[in-house]
C-alpha cells in the first residue's frame, strides 16, 4: 500500500510541472501583437527614431512576461535594458513597448525582430519592417534675375519639393550671403507630404558681386536636416529695372520762352511710378508747364510731355526725368537737349510753326489753278455757276430741247 502512494506522489511530481507549463503555454498563445508604429516612417542615415509595439492578451488568465527587446544587428537600440523585467499582462489587457533605435546601415528595407520572453512559456517573435532612405528634399530656382541692380530689390522665387515616401515637417528657408539683404529673414513652409511642392518668394538686395545662399532646414521625425542652394550674384546696370528713354523731342521758341515736347518710354522691365519731367540749370522752368507729371509707366509704355522754360546764353538744356520704383526709391535720368535747331514762330502765323517750314498763308502766287495766294482766293461761286450751266446744257441736249429750238429758229418767218 505504501508503495502505491509513493508511486502516485512520484507521478504527480513529474506531471505537475508539465501540466503547469502546458497551461502557461496555452495562456501565452492568446498574447499577440496588434499594432506596430515606426517613427519616422522612413529613416535617413544616422537618424534616431522609435519602434512602438502594442500587445494584447485576449485570453482569460494573466500571462507572466520576463522581458521584451528588439533583436537586430542592423541598428543600435539606445534603451535596450528598459524592458528587462516586465511583469504580467492581465486578461483582456494591452501593453506597449517603445524602443529608441538608430539604424547603422545603408539605404534599404530591414526587418528587426521584436522579442517577447515569457516567464513560464517560451517566447513571441514578431518582425518589424523598417525603411532607410537618405533622399533629401529638392530645391530649385523658379525665377531669379540674370543680374541684380545695385541697391535695388529683386525677386527670387524658390520651389521646395519632397521626393521622399514620408512626410517631413517644419520646412524653413533662410537666405544669406555677404552683401545680401532680404526683406524676409526666413520663410516657414511647414509640412511637406510625399510628392508635394511649395514655393517661397524673397525680395533680395545685393550690394556687390557675391553668392546668395539658401539654407533649407526640415525635420524627419525628430531629426533636423539641412540642404543648401547657392546662386552666384552679378551686380550690373539693372536691366530689369525701369529705364526712361526720350524720343521725338521738339524745341520751339516763342519770345523768351522755350517749349520742349516729346515722348518718354519705359524701356525697362519694371514699373516706373510718379514719373515727371522738368528741366535743370541753366534753364529755369516757367509757366504754363514748369513740371509735367506723367504718373505711372508700365514696361514698354510711353507718354508725351511738354515743358516750358527760359534760358540765357546756353546752347543746350538738361531734360530731367524723375521716377520711383515699387519700393519708393527715387531715380533721376538726364538728357541733354540742344537748342541750336530750335524753331521760331513764323511772322503773322500762330506760335508753334517750326522755323523754315511754310505756313498755310505763305503759298506763292500762281499756284494751283492760278487763283492766287491760298484757298481763300479761289472763285468758288463762279466755278459752281459754270458747273450748273454745263449740267443744264447736257440735260437739254439729251431731252431734245436744243434740236427743237434750232428747228423753230430755222422755220421762223422771214428766213
Amino acid at each position: 500500500m505504501m508503495a502505491y502512494w509513493i508511486m502516485i506522489i512520484t507521478l504527480a511530481c513529474i506531471a505537475g510541472p508539465a501540466i503547469a507549463e502546458t497551461a502557461a503555454e496555452n495562456a501565452a498563445s492568446y498574447v499577440s501583437v496588434t499594432n506596430v508604429t515606426v517613427e519616422p516612417e522612413s529613416f535617413m542615415h544616422d537618424d534616431t527614431g522609435t519602434i512602438t509595439v502594442k500587445i494584447v492578451n485576449s485570453g482569460t488568465v494573466p500571462v507572466a512576461i520576463y522581458r521584451a527587446e528588439i533583436l537586430s544587428q542592423d541598428m543600435t537600440v539606445l534603451n535596450y535594458q528598459t524592458y528587462d523585467s516586465v511583469g504580467a499582462i492581465g486578461p483582456k489587457n494591452s501593453m506597449q513597448f517603445t524602443f529608441q533605435v538608430t539604424p547603422k546601415v545603408s539605404d534599404g528595407m530591414y526587418f528587426p525582430m521584436f522579442y517577447l520572453d515569457y516567464t513560464d512559456a517560451g517566447s513571441l517573435r514578431y518582425p518589424v519592417s523598417l525603411d532607410v532612405d537618405s533622399t533629401p528634399l529638392t530645391v530649385s530656382i523658379v525665377n531669379a534675375p540674370a543680374s541684380f541692380s545695385a541697391g535695388n530689390r529683386e525677386q527670387v522665387i524658390l520651389s521646395v519639393s519632397n521626393p521622399r515616401e514620408n512626410t517631413v515637417h517644419s520646412v524653413t528657408v533662410t537666405p544669406g550671403g555677404d552683401g545680401i539683404h532680404s526683406t524676409q529673414s526666413s520663410i516657414f513652409i511647414g509640412t511637406l507630404t510625399p510628392d508635394a511642392e511649395k514655393r517661397a518668394t524673397f525680395e533680395i538686395t545685393a550690394e556687390k558681386d557675391t553668392e546668395l545662399t539658401f539654407d533649407i532646414s526640415y525635420r524627419n521625425g525628430d531629426n533636423q536636416h539641412h540642404i543648401t542652394l547657392a546662386i552666384p550674384v552679378m551686380v550690373g546696370e539693372g536691366g530689369t529695372a525701369a529705364e526712361m528713354v526720350v524720343n521725338n523731342v521738339e524745341v520751339i521758341q516763342s519770345g523768351s520762352t522755350i517749349t520742349l515736347s516729346g515722348d518718354v518710354t519705359n524701356a525697362g522691365l519694371r514699373d516706373a511710378k510718379s514719373v515727371k519731367v522738368t528741366v535743370g540749370d541753366p534753364a529755369k522752368p516757367v509757366d504754363p508747364n514748369p513740371v509735367y507729371v506723367i504718373g505711372a509707366l508700365e514696361p514698354d509704355d510711353f507718354s508725351s510731355f511738354e515743358v516750358t522754360c527760359t534760358v540765357q546764353g546756353a546752347t543746350s538744356v538738361p531734360l530731367i526725368i524723375q521716377y520711383r520704383d515699387t519700393d519708393g526709391k527715387v531715380f533721376e535720368e538726364r538728357v541733354a537737349i540742344s537748342l541750336r535747331n530750335s524753331a521760331m514762330p513764323a511772322s503773322g502765323a500762330g506760335s508753334g510753326v517750326p522755323q523754315g517750314m511754310p505756313s498755310g498763308n505763305t503759298r506763292r502766287p500762281g499756284g494751283m489753278f492760278g487763283f492766287g495766294n491760298g484757298i481763300n482766293q479761289i472763285p468758288v461761286t463762279e466755278i459752281i455757276l459754270v458747273i450748273v450751266a454745263c449740267i443744264a446744257v447736257a440735260v437739254a441736249w439729251r431731252k431734245g430741247y436744243l434740236a427743237k429750238a434750232a428747228e423753230k429758229i430755222r422755220n421762223r418767218p422771214g428766213r
